[in-house]
């Protein structure tokens, strides 16, 4: 089995996460795992390469458009036959496993958490059904899948040596006339404690006095693209598939109905309070705990027990 690990290079700490995850992928399956980073050139400065080892294409893209970088990948795959491709967890890797597979004519597994060689096959599981049930499914040696791995620290691994080949740039699409960033990415503080609002919010002002208590406090804030689209706050706060991805110790869900694109993006929190006035909601299936009341009733006291895990 030959494997190609491709990677949205933005910065050092997605490299880092890469680094893990390339490991594990090569001991599963128990072959030599090669990499290639894709990225718009002013990503690709200041990346440190050195620690990921082993075999990397540089893909550098005008802009990351999946089709685009799909058909370039297609190129690379079948010229130098590789046999399967994992694309790293980001907020494109399912759409561009997808095209990819659909290029390649190729088996597609998308979200994949486990994966190991099994007689001559590959197993894989993913959650399904607003990650209620966990779904096994066996992959034929050409495949692609989508990512999303969790690794702890790996001790005692080799470092490979570094080959950094270039590839030919991707040009823009022809659908894509100019290309024009509007604001620069954020950074997202990592905090212990998401402080999450929903619809069920009633007010702008109450979400702003949300925001400006999880700010104080040191604390992660976001809201679900509804409230965002509403304009009661900044596209860069959404939470979810079409936006930020957290894993805190705890989340703190306010008047969130738990829609499944909203709930990707706080899946790996450690645990989950909802406030709701409506027991049945779907987030109260996905919670580790609910207070079922109106959350002006319970904020006040509920921010002030938190404090203590805030910025002294």
């Amino acid at each position: 089995m030959k494997v190609l690990f491709v990677i949205h290079g933005i910065n050092n700490k997605v490299i880092e996460t890469a680094r893990k995850k390339k490991q594990m992928i090569s001991a599963r399956l128990g072959c030599v795992v090669d990499c290639c980073i894709y990225a718009e050139e002013k990503e690709t400065g200041n990346l440190q390469l050195e620690s990921l080892g082993g075999k990397i294409y540089m893909l550098s893209v005008t802009a990351s458009v999946t089709e685009i970088v799909a058909r370039s990948l297609c190129k690379l795959v079948r010229e130098m036959q590789y046999t399967a491709v994992v694309a790293a967890d980001s907020g494109r890797a399912s759409e561009l496993a997808a095209r990819l597979a659909q290029l390649l004519e190729v088996q597609c597994a998308t979200a994949v958490t486990e994966l190991s060689a099994d007689n001559g096959c590959v197993s894989c599981k993913k959650s399904v059904y607003n990650n209620m049930v966990c779904a096994s499914y066996s992959l034929p040696l050409e495949f692609v899948i989508s990512e999303r791995f969790t690794v702890g620290d790996l001790t005692g691994e080799q470092q490979e040596p570094l080959e950094v080949i270039g590839l030919e740039a991707c040009g823009n699409p022809d659908y894509l006339l100019r290309n024009m960033t509007v604001e620069e990415r954020k950074e997202q503080t990592v905090s212990p404690i998401l402080i999450a609002a929903g619809m069920g919010i009633q007010r702008k002002e109450e979400i702003i006095m949300i925001r400006e208590y999880a700010r104080r406090c040191g604390f992660s804030f976001g809201v679900s693209r509804p409230v965002a689209m509403r304009g009661w706050a900044d596209i860069s706060e959404i939470i979810g598939v079409s936006g930020e991805i957290y894993a805190p110790e705890i989340t703190i869900a306010i008047g969130i109905s738990g829609a499944a694109a909203f709930m990707a993006g706080i899946e790996q929190s450690r645990y989950i309070l909802s406030i709701n006035t409506n027991p049945d909601a779907m987030i109260a299936r996905l919670s580790d705990a609910m207070i079922v009341d109106e959350y002006q009733n319970v904020l006040h006291e509920l921010f002030e027990y938190l404090k203590q895990w805030g910025r002294q």
